[in-house]
């Protein structure tokens, strides 16, 4: 991630502009600790590095590598069960997977904003924004589920290609696989944002004749302090890609034809819920329009029995209580 050549100084410019004169920074997602070393150059007083990935073993090294071990304390934890003993000026976050709707990033940012920083800290980044378009499925989708047809060796797989396109996954789409302009589904103001569940609608009027297999979902983040970045299909290609959401059958458009859709994302036990409602109205035949309901609960395979016994004793993680993983100050040796 820290070698992408888009994101990474994005992520340094935003840091350097930032993160003023004896700052105290919160990283959450730290990693190594690069950016943690990127915070000190800048001028921060103190950076608590947070992680849960062992990967943050090496960060001490690097730490030392760049000479400021000592204004970086390393915490292999989760955000949410620790304590500062002092609260942060400016919060550093990257805990995005492919889109910024992802696992548990917005729920650690809402704890950290209330429990971990002074009121009016910085945030990094600020916002992102989600956005859409129709789009022709990406060469690896198309080549490993279209390009077989739905009996390949006489074998059918109807039952399997259902479940697919009841999933999305990570690819990289061409510009010119876009059947339509990008519409902004969705806004995420990490300064103001509370709950993980976001949904939103977009609508297009193609301009062209062309193939739709299921939408391109992408993000744009405003890093603050004039630094952003973007994994647009139209833009430099991030290291992220892109989402695609499959429809349950490709759709050939026609110029003038009319395609909504309705997105949502439901956080539950630490993932999320995905649901994507198509419509495509022709306009050959407005009274006839096509329609899909979907969502990526129709690609799990497990049983009921298997999901609730799943689901039994997962709770969500609290808060800190005190003396619970509190973090000392700098002067106190830290013990886990």
């Amino acid at each position: 991630m820290f070698a992408d050549a888009i994101r990474a100084p994005a992520y340094l410019a935003a840091i350097a502009r930032g993160v003023p004169a004896g700052a105290v920074v919160v990283e959450i997602g730290t990693g190594v600790g690069y950016f943690a070393v990127a915070a000190c150059a800048a001028g921060a007083r103190r950076v608590y590095a947070i992680e849960v990935n062992p990967a943050i073993e090496l960060g001490p090294a690097l730490a030392a590598d760049n000479n400021c071990a000592d204004r970086i304390t390393f915490i292999r934890a989760d955000s949410r069960r620790v304590t500062l003993p002092e609260p942060g000026d400016v919060l550093l976050t990257d805990l995005r997977g492919v889109l910024p709707l992802f696992s548990e990033h917005i729920p650690t940012i809402v704890d950290a904003r209330s429990r971990l920083l002074r009121p009016g800290a910085a945030l990094i980044p600020r916002r992102d924004t989600l956005w859409a378009a129709p789009a022709a499925a990406p060469e690896s989708w198309r080549i490993d589920h279209l390009e077989g047809g739905e009996a390949p060796h006489g074998i059918n797989r109807r039952a399997v290609t259902a479940r697919v396109r009841s999933n999305f996954c990570q690819c990289y789409f061409r510009a010119e696989s876009l059947a339509a302009d990008g519409v902004r589904w969705a806004v995420l103001d990490y300064a103001t944002i509370e709950s993980p569940d976001v949904s939103g609608r977009a609508g297009w009027t193609f301009a062209r004749d062309g193939v739709a297999d299921g939408l391109a979902l992408w993000f744009e983040s405003d890093l603050g302090f004039g630094a952003g970045l973007s994994n647009s299909p139209v833009a430099e290609r991030l290291l992220y890609g892109q989402a695609f959401f499959p429809f349950e059958r490709s759709l050939r458009v026609r110029a003038g034809d009319h395609l909504a859709a309705e997105l949502r994302a439901v956080l539950v036990n630490g993932e999320y819920v995905w649901g994507w409602d198509s419509t495509l109205t022709p306009a050959a035949s407005p009274s006839a329009p096509v329609a899909f309901r979907q969502s990526n609960l129709a690609a799990h395979v497990e049983s009921l029995e298997n999901l609730r016994a799943l689901g039994a004793g997962r709770g969500e993680p609290r808060p800190a209580q005190d003396g619970e993983r509190s973090i000392p100050s700098p002067h106190t040796p830290f013990t886990a």
